[in-house]
């Protein structure tokens, strides 16, 4: 990053221009701070330039006048020669102490949490006029793709939304109000032997080895492991991305299901084995249920919170105010729709959603059960690799509700994705499937809509179309997200910092303290979904979902998905959900205000 660039320049009265440029990042995608007028702060001070000014060092002589003789005038002009040399170098000692204060306050305001790609690093509010000093740019999609470019073209996103209400997490400290799920990890001890697990080729500081690194590419997992675990620090001297599991210097072995190898023996007794898993051992990780697989492992990461590595699927809080502007789109400026953005074409919750498709307008726009124009939404979404630039988050803010439900398509405690997440993080309403305890997990029971209380899908039509038509009802559904994040559920808040601080802290931590009361061994059994939920009077049957397990790969996955394409017997004619022209009419092409109700 270009650092910022101070100039002091002292004028004959002594005041003083303080200037600050900053350069606009160029791999920021979010605006922190902004000036609405210019990218140029120019601060004039009088005050304290008079600290600096030479108040005329013979004002008093010429008023107690003396007889002299050429020795006097001699002595006298060397005392003032002196002084002014003093009061030289002691305005200079202060222009540098200034600069150095400034420059120091600078840099500390990007540690701060001021500057987009460092912000995670140390929550640190700073006063107004500091934190005014500091600015950042968000770079916007430029190309007709959908995908992000290169070039220099920014966009400055507002942080308040049409009520001139603020992003609370704008100038909340996470570090101090969430509370830590690792809060046993202590960096300063450095004596290995008081470590469960100690380093197994010696040493203070641990080599880390991924099976095939490229593969760790969980949606809404990004930032955990890409930004996090794949990087050395910490208790982590070392990273392999690609590593043979037979490299006798790994001291911890990553590997994640649909790519473990069948034979995978330890070079070093003292190895650690972790088992990553995004899955519901009901859905993708049925590996999950045998003992002996689980116990040829140390600890899984995965979503449970009593996991080894608990990697919960919430958004960090860097992306949430990224989403802001996002979440503050007005009601009538988005589509009066249900949208939903699928590859898994799994016949569960497709049926369900169809049924939806009857009663109200659903907007498939994904390659399973699609029936919106090819042309409508950026293919780059579904195609592009899984990271946050690639992100669906804005054409996805177009819509009212998302239709939410995990793939298996039944009732998993604890197995809480980022379909959930990101909609609410974007302001779509979530349409979900939820338990006995998922609203530890979510902002609040009135942040999301429970499938499970409405026995008919007019019944549950009638409740979008309340709040589709009613502000009151929008803005209780969002209430949430302008409170004070300490009023949130403390589950939800701890799996948000799980996300957003740097995971090796998890790692250290596991790696320091082993198994605890909220860090499990491999051995143990994990929590399965429910065989069976009722949604709209019908029992929803998880047999027949399963898919494949640890030892399986993604393309043979894939392929399978493909000839699972929904038949019309599972989503109605032709393998379509009904058009959304059944309940919609769009009466003009300039914005989402054009999509009116039919009746």
């Amino acid at each position: 990053k270009t650092p910022p660039f101070i100039l002091f320049h002292t004028k004959e009265n002594m005041r003083e221009t303080l200037t600050i440029n900053t350069s606009s990042s160029s791999s920021s995608q979010r605006l922190l701070r902004s000036n609405p007028s210019s990218s140029k702060n120019t601060i004039e001070r009088g005050g304290f330039g008079a600290l600096m000014m030479d108040v005329g060092d013979d004002a008093g002589e010429r008023l107690l006048e003396t007889p002299k003789n050429d020795d006097d005038d001699d002595e006298r002009n060397t005392t003032r020669k002196n002084k002014k040399s003093f009061n030289n170098a002691h305005s200079k000692k202060l222009l540098i102490l200034l600069f150095l204060s400034v420059f120091a306050l600078v840099v500390l305001s990007f540690k701060a949490g001021y500057d987009t790609e460092k912000q995670d690093e140390l929550a640190l509010p700073l006063p107004k006029w500091a934190a005014d000093l500091v600015f950042s740019s968000a770079k916007k999609r430029v190309d007709g793709s959908g995908s992000f470019s290169d070039n220099k073209s920014y966009k400055k996103r507002d942080l308040k939304d049409t009520h001139g209400k603020s992003d609370p997490l704008q100038s909340f400290n996470w570090r101090e109000g969430f509370e830590n799920n690792n809060w046993d990890y202590d960096e300063r001890v450095r004596n290995m032997a008081r470590w469960k697990h100690a380093p197994a080729n010696g040493g203070e500081k641990f080599t880390v080895c991924f099976k095939e690194g490229e593969k760790f590419n969980f949606f809404g997992a990004y930032n955990f492991i890409n930004t996090g675990l794949k990087k050395p620090g910490m208790c982590v001297k070392n990273v392999k991305l690609n590593a043979n599991v037979d490299d006798p210097s790994c001291d911890v072995r990553m590997f994640r299901n649909q790519h473990v190898p069948e034979v995978r023996p330890k070079t070093n007794p003292k190895q650690v084995d972790i088992f990553f898993t995004h899955e519901s051992p009901s859905m993708y990780s049925p590996e999950m249920k045998d003992e002996k697989f689980r116990n040829s492992f140390d600890y899984v990461a995965d979503y449970e919170k009593t996991s080894g590595l608990w990697f919960p699927f919430a958004v960090p809080v860097f992306e949430m105010k990224e989403d802001f502007p996002l979440f503050t789109i007005p009601r009538k400026e988005r589509i009066p729709g249900v949208a939903w953005l699928a590859r898994d074409c799994l016949s569960n919750r497709a049926e369900t959603l169809r049924k939806i498709s009857d009663a109200y307008p659903v907007f498939s726009v994904g390659n399973c059960a699609n029936n919106v124009n090819a042309n409508s939404f950026p293919e780059s979404v579904m195609e592009a690799p899984r990271n946050r630039e690639t992100s669906f988050q804005e054409p996805l803010s177009n819509f009212m509700f998302y239709f939410a439900v995990e793939n298996v398509g039944v009732s998993c405690p604890e197995y809480v994705t980022e379909k959930i997440y990101y909609a609410l993080s974007r302001g779509s309403i979530p349409i979900y499937i939820g338990w006995e305890g998922v609203n530890e997990l979510l902002p609040g029971r009135d942040s999301w809509i429970d499938l499970r209380n409405y026995a008919t899908p007019q019944q549950l039509a009638k409740r979008l179309r309340e709040i589709a038509e009613s502000d009151e009802e929008w803005e209780k559904m969002h209430k949430w997200r302008y409170e004070n994040p300490n009023a949130w559920p403390k589950l939800f808040q701890k799996a948000i910092r799980q996300q957003t601080e740097d995971s090796k802290n998890a790692l250290c931590a596991l790696l320091q303290n082993g198994e605890s009361g909220k860090r499990r061994k491999a051995g143990k059994e994990p929590k399965l979904c429910e065989r069976q939920t009722k949604i709209f009077g019908q029992d929803l049957k998880i047999d027949g979902q399963e898919g494949f397990g640890a030892f399986k790969r993604d393309d043979i996955d894939e392929a399978h998905l493909g000839t699972n394409s929904l038949t019309d017997k599972d989503v109605g004619v032709g393998g379509k959900m009904h058009a959304w022209e059944k309940h919609l009419k769009k009466t003009c092409d300039t914005d989402n205000s054009c999509f009116k109700f039919i009746n």
